[in-house]
């Protein structure tokens, strides 16, 4: 545990802190004076805690009857007005405990002030557990009768006094103010309670005092500040404050919760994207399949045909027979009659086939003339075709034709 004291008001980023790492059951392991940066970078793991000089917050008793929380948080403020020479929502109030009188003990502090802590305490990095008055840490020391004045030895503070008393919340007084103070303070004591006792203080320091009062010069040694430092390490510390709207809580983050639905949710979406991806995989092979299928098709049916789109090939093919049904000549059987009586002859290859539903036109190459018109002499044997050449070329791959077949009228 890190226990860092503030204090300033305002620090910049440099600033050195007092700080102290204590093990858990409250032992003092190092401490020093660096900055909040320095004590990020050296301690990354370590939780932090921040205590507060005494002269930057307030701590009063005020009586408030209520004892349900949120009645005591409302009411709070406006017992406290009366003592407060700020206005209400300038300042930050957090009720303490109960005192043995009934009393209400509470911590007062300016926002300003609370935005400012953050803001460093967040420049460098961290996250406080934990935001506590040092004046809190003398609350086991009060007395039962009068008052009792030590010394405040922390370093970064200047010299001042710490008083305690029964009936109120201990209170921080430099020393060259502590005479006037007590003047003022002791006017209000009832007599049975005028006594202070002094712990490491001589009694030159409280001025000209009313006969009235005793004073008392303890032997009692001043609390170590180790013991001091591992009363911050317990976990219920009702003077803390980060409560209300600078609440800082050490739980686990919201969205940690709902870590195992996220988890769920991710497992769901990779499934989902496994399947999208099995079922693409598949859908290319059956793409694939139906190509091959198709591409065997048209080589078994149209053999001579060449192949450029084969659904619009067999589109045409089926129209021809649509058409045929309907009492027209069917445009099937003209290109089988055809593709047969140019298979008969030769080698000849078919190199495109058009067709407007009454006739077919086909380009073929051929090896030679002779060649063609033995290919053309077999067409007009046969007495269902009418065949006519459209033109022939010759090149150094052969000889290219292209004829005209109709169906002869009967």
């Amino acid at each position: 545990m890190l226990i860092v004291l503030l204090a300033q008001a305002s620090a910049g980023e440099s600033a050195l802190l007092p700080w102290w790492r204590l093990e858990r059951d409250g032992q003092l392991l190092e401490y020093g004076e660096s900055s909040l940066q320095v004590l990020r970078d050296r301690f990354p793991g370590e939780r932090l805690r921040v205590l507060v000089a005494p002269a930057m917050v307030s701590l009063y008793r005020v009586q408030v009857p209520a004892r349900r929380a949120s009645v005591v948080r409302a009411a709070l403020p406006f017992a406290l007005e009366d003592q407060l020479s700020q206005e209400l929502d300038e300042l930050h109030i957090v009720a303490g405990p109960r005192r043995a009188d009934g009393s209400l003990a509470a911590v007062v502090v300016e926002h300003r002030l609370m935005e400012q802590w953050q803001e460093q305490l967040a420049a460098a990095g961290w996250r406080a557990e934990l935001l506590l008055p040092l004046s809190a840490l003398y609350e086991q020391r009060e007395p039962e009768q009068g008052l009792v004045l030590m010394p405040v030895d922390w370093p970064g503070l200047p010299e001042g006094v710490l008083v305690l008393s029964a009936d109120q919340e201990p209170v921080l007084v430099e020393s060259s103010l502590l005479a006037f103070w007590l003047q003022r303070r002791l006017a209000d004591v009832e007599p049975e309670q005028r006594q202070l006792r002094l712990c490491g203080l001589q009694v030159e320091m409280l001025g000209t005092l009313d006969p009235q009062w005793t004073v008392l010069t303890e032997p009692t040694p001043l609390p170590e500040r180790q013991t001091l430092l591992a009363r911050c390490l317990g976990h219920q510390q009702p003077f803390n404050l980060l409560n209300g709207p600078y609440a800082a809580s050490m739980a686990a983050p919201p969205w940690r919760k709902l870590r195992p639905p996220l988890i769920a949710a991710a497992a769901v979406v990779v499934l989902l994207v496994v399947q999208l991806g099995l079922e693409w995989w598949s859908l290319s092979r059956e793409r694939e399949r139906l190509w091959l299928e198709v591409d065997r098709l048209f080589s078994a049916t149209l053999p001579n045909t060449p192949q450029s789109d084969p659904v619009f090939q067999f589109r045409q093919v089926l129209e021809g027979r649509g058409d045929a049904a309907n009492g027209q000549a069917s445009l099937g059987p003209l290109l089988h009659d055809a593709l047969t009586a140019i298979s008969n002859v030769g080698k000849a290859r078919i190199r495109q086939v058009r067709s407007n539903g009454e006739e077919v036109e086909i380009e073929l190459q051929v090896a030679s003339f002779a060649e063609l018109e033995s290919i053309r002499a077999e067409l007009s044997a046969n007495p269902r075709l009418l065949e006519s050449l459209q033109g022939a070329d010759s090149g150094s791959e052969g000889v290219t034709a292209r004829l005209r077949i109709q169906r002869r009228a009967s």
